[in-house]
């Protein structure tokens, strides 16, 4: 079935799903940054900036989301993060934002990476249920240590440094809260796989999937990922929604995740 057609089928129109799928996922990364330990976020009502201690390029994000006068955009990314020696990346909507995309690159900025935005229409019924993994609910704070672990090993992999997700997930709240849930799977009561649903403007977002370098290839990550989901389809999710890495994406397509869109995160001068 072809993704417009799936959409239709489970009664949501392109620009609906587009929509919600980026209210989720720019409060969700905005939440991120509000409970992230010495973290700032600065708002229009055409972009927002996030700043993080510890942010690499990815984390110190500009989220583009109306229209936006460019020259406007550049003097506030100087201010917020050139002038502070601060990373930075702008985030552009490959459905909504291809002028400003074109006019950024005459600029000298260049594709740092395009992450496919997907999403989970409904809860298929299927499983992923390996053997020797427990999942639980992270709801105290050693859990909570736990999450943190795994998410510091396994983001490793793409460069983050471990200091930023000690500041990420620096209280319980980051983790357990009436709108977010973490998960952590255990082999043998050793903390291997985590991830985490915000949900959001009827959304279940999913984040921080990950699995630690050394437990890949179980299927750890795909199971944690479906007690998130089906934790956002119980708190009143309409669908799941989620960034994919170069790893995560082929979990999803074989979940079931459709891709009706990208994001490009965009790095250069300023």
């Amino acid at each position: 079935m072809a993704a417009e057609e799936h959409e239709r089928a489970f009664g949501l129109e392109r620009a609906e799903l587009l929509a919600r799928m980026d209210l989720n996922m720019w409060e969700m990364f905005r939440e991120i940054t509000r409970l992230s330990r010495g973290s700032e976020l600065f708002e229009t009502p055409q972009f927002w900036m996030a700043a993080a201690p510890h942010g690499t390029v990815f984390h110190n994000m500009v989220a583009i989301r109306d229209v936006v006068d460019l020259d406007a955009l550049l003097a506030a990314v100087r201010s917020f993060y050139v002038r502070r020696g601060r990373p930075f990346s702008i985030w552009t909507r490959a459905h909504a934002d291809a002028e400003l995309d074109a006019a950024l690159h005459a600029r000298g900025f260049t594709d740092f990476l395009s992450m496919p935005a997907m999403a989970l229409l409904g809860d298929p019924g299927t499983s992923c249920a390996p053997t020797s993994l427990e999942i639980r609910p992270a709801c105290t704070d050693a859990q909570r240590r736990d999450y943190l672990h795994v998410s510091a090993e396994a983001y490793a992999t793409y460069g983050a440094p471990r200091a930023y997700a000690e500041d990420a997930f620096a209280t319980v709240e980051s983790v357990c809260a009436p709108h977010i849930q973490g998960f952590v799977g255990y082999v043998a009561d050793q903390p291997v796989a985590a991830a985490a649903v915000y949900v959001t403007h009827g959304v279940a977002g999913i984040g921080w999937v990950g699995t630690v370098p050394e437990q890949r290839g179980h299927g750890f990550a795909e199971a944690v990922t479906w007690a998130a989901v089906r934790e956002g389809f119980r708190r009143g999710g309409a669908f799941a929604n989620l960034q994919a890495s170069p790893m995560g994406r082929p979990i999803y397509e074989r979940m079931g995740f459709i891709t009706p869109s990208e994001y490009h995160v965009l790095v250069g001068p300023a």
